[in-house]
């Protein structure tokens, strides 16, 4: 058996329906003796940690006692890494062994990419994008445009290209690179994540590669619930959502962060405004903003007891 040069971490929250899908994506990469893998639990009340212990011997089990959130899961279990690479991995995707092998032998191959993703296929058959990583200009450019203008889709079979943004749904990385920029910031409770780690490798000089010759897929569309499902209730995902972009945006660029948010929500004022000037059917889009957190950080007491925090969403 050969020695693993990959080692996939996945964070479940209640992942009872996909995590036996998920895994045996990888079980072929196991037995082929180049992958080792990690679950860390965060503290489910489903049966997905007794199907881990159960069913998935070869798996290394990290139960949580609390709920770290997506993040700090994954720096959890990367405490236990010792091969080259590491795949983070959410619970409900599934890649399998020629396409680890595709996103390997492109790293190897490509020495300063700190960080390759492969096609994601969708459930509704529409495919994962890349690029688009937010500046306060891109976000006042957004509110203007819409998203789908500034991403490109990771078509698969195609060739790899270079980006500025990938989802962090599948990253295949460097370890020594994810150690050196200390893994992902605990403020990050829920979102935004993976654009601060994306932020933090460019301005290192590494680059990030959007690789189509690796095809993965997506069990179901609930990739957030299955970080925090009961974060939805009384709309606290929007919360989470909005908290962590504002954190994102001022960390990394300070008062042209805030002032890109007042930007725009001017636009969509406007936007509203003109609607209902031209007589059209209003989108309230300026409303809805205004029901999420304006100006507001990610609680400190989600970065230290996030389970209890998350309960109080409820």
């Amino acid at each position: 058996m050969s020695t693993p040069y990959v080692t996939a971490i996945y964070v479940t929250y209640n992942s009872e329906d996909v995590i036996r899908e998920t895994l045996e994506g990888v079980r072929g990469a196991y037995e082929a003796g180049e992958l080792s893998c990690i679950v860390v639990d965060n503290a489910s009340t489903d049966a997905t940690a007794g199907i881990v212990r159960n069913e998935y011997p070869w798996v290394t089990l990290i139960q949580s006692a609390e709920n770290l959130g997506y993040g700090r899961g994954l720096n959890l279990g990367s405490e236990r890494v010792d091969t080259p690479y590491v795949l983070y991995m959410n619970p409900d995707a599934v890649i399998e062994l020629p396409s680890i092998r595709r996103l390997h032998t492109f790293m190897e191959d490509h020495p300063s990419a700190a960080i390759g993703a492969p096609a994601i296929i969708k459930p509704d058959e529409d495919y994962q994008h890349a690029g688009g990583l937010l500046t306060p200009y891109l976000l006042v450019k957004r509110a203007v445009v819409g998203t789908e203008k500034l991403v490109a889709p990771i078509v698969p079979n195609t060739a790899p290209f270079q980006t500025d943004w990938l989802s962090g749904a599948i990253l295949f990385g460097r370890t020594s690179v994810m150690r050196s920029l200390g893994g992902f910031d605990p403020r990050f409770f829920l979102y935004y994540e993976e654009t601060d780690l994306c932020k933090r490798v460019l301005d290192r000089s590494w680059e990030l590669w959007a690789v189509g010759e690796a095809v993965a897929h997506h069990v179901g569309g609930a990739s957030s619930k299955q970080k925090a499902p009961e974060l939805e209730a009384g709309g606290c995902i929007p919360s989470h959502f909005y908290q962590s972009r504002y954190y994102y945006l001022t960390k990394h660029y300070g008062w042209k962060g805030t002032g890109a948010q007042l930007v725009e929500l001017a636009i969509l004022g406007a936007k509203d405004a003109a609607r209902f000037i031209l007589r059209r059917p209003s989108k309230h889009e300026l409303r809805r903003r205004l029901q999420a957190p304006i100006f507001q950080y990610p609680p400190l007491e989600l970065a230290y007891s996030p389970h209890r925090s998350a309960s109080n969403c409820e």
